[in-house]
C-alpha cells in the first residue's frame, strides 16, 4: 500500500439547476482539499446540477463542456483526481446519471450509474460498465448511490483489484438509515476502504441529511460529518493505517 494517500468526500451544497454556481462551489472545495493534501476528491451524486431528476434532460452535459474547464484546470494544478456528478448526454435519448473524472494529466473519463433508483428510471438511462482508476498506487472503483443497492457492484470492483469504493450519493434521512449499514458491510466483506460523499444542505427540491463518511476495510466507521454542513470528510493512509478528519469548507 502506498503511503501518503489521502481521499476525501466533498460534502457541498448544490443549487438546483445552476451549473455555474455549482462549479464555483466545486472549485472552492478543490482548493480546500488541496490545502489538506487530498489526492482524490469525490463529490456527491449530481453535484453539478443538484439532485433534480426532472431537470436531467435540460441540463445534460458532456465532460468537455466549457463550463467545467476550471475544474479540470484545478485538478491539473493541484495534482489530484476529482470526481463530480452530472447528467450526461449519451446520444440515445435519456441522459445517464453520471460521474466525470478529471485527472491530473488533463484527461477526463465518465462513468454512468448502472443501477438506477425506481424514481430515476423515467429521467435517466442506465449505464453498463463499471469504471475504476488508479491514483498513487491505489485503485478506486466509482459508484453512484443506488449502485450500492446491489452487492455485485462493489464485488466486481473488489474482484478486479480495487481497494477503495468511492460513492457519490444523495441521501435523505430515510435512505441514509438503509445505506449506511450497507456500505459499512461492504467495507468489511470486500476489504475495501469505502468513502461516501453526500450533499450538504442544498438549495433544491429534496433535503439531504449530509453525514458523509468513510469506513476502513474492516467495516469500522473512520470519520463522519456531523450533519449537512459544508465540509471535507478526509481519510488518510499512513504508517499506522487509516486516519480521518472533518475539515470545514467555506
Amino acid at each position: 500500500m502506498t503511503s501518503g494517500f489521502v481521499i476525501a468526500a466533498a460534502q457541498v451544497a448544490s443549487v438546483r439547476g445552476d451549473i455555474d454556481a455549482n462549479v464555483a462551489t466545486h472549485a472552492a472545495a478543490i482548493e480546500a482539499a488541496a490545502s489538506h493534501g487530498v489526492t482524490v476528491l469525490v463529490f456527491p451524486e449530481l453535484s453539478l446540477t443538484g439532485y433534480e431528476p426532472d431537470l436531467a434532460e435540460e441540463l445534460a452535459i458532456t465532460a468537455t463542456d466549457s463550463r467545467l474547464a476550471p475544474l479540470q484546470g484545478l485538478a491539473r494544478r493541484h495534482d489530484l483526481d476529482v470526481i463530480v456528478g452530472a447528467p450526461l448526454l449519451n446520444g440515445t435519448g435519456k441522459p445517464t446519471l453520471g460521474a466525470i473524472l478529471f485527472t491530473p494529466d488533463g484527461a477526463t473519463r465518465c462513468y454512468s450509474k448502472m443501477h438506477l433508483g425506481s424514481r430515476e428510471r423515467t429521467s435517466f438511462s442506465a449505464g453498463g460498465e463499471p469504471l475504476a482508476f488508479t491514483s498513487r498506487g491505489r485503485t478506486i472503483g466509482i459508484a453512484i448511490c443506488a449502485d450500492a443497492s446491489q452487492p455485485s457492484h462493489p464485488q466486481a470492483y473488489a474482484d478486479s483489484g480495487s481497494s477503495i469504493y468511492a460513492a457519490g450519493v444523495f441521501l435523505n434521512a430515510e435512505w441514509y438509515l438503509t445505506d449506511m449499514p450497507r456500505l459499512a458491510a461492504y467495507a468489511a466483506r470486500y476489504r475495501m476502504l469505502v468513502v461516501m460523499a453526500n450533499h450538504a444542505a442544498s438549495a433544491g427540491t429534496h433535503r439531504s441529511v449530509g453525514r458523509s463518511a468513510a469506513w476502513t476495510p474492516d467495516g469500522t466507521l473512520l470519520v463522519q460529518a456531523d450533519g449537512a454542513e459544508s465540509c471535507l470528510v478526509i481519510a488518510a493512509s499512513g504508517r499506522e493505517g487509516w486516519s480521518g478528519e472533518v475539515a470545514r469548507v467555506q
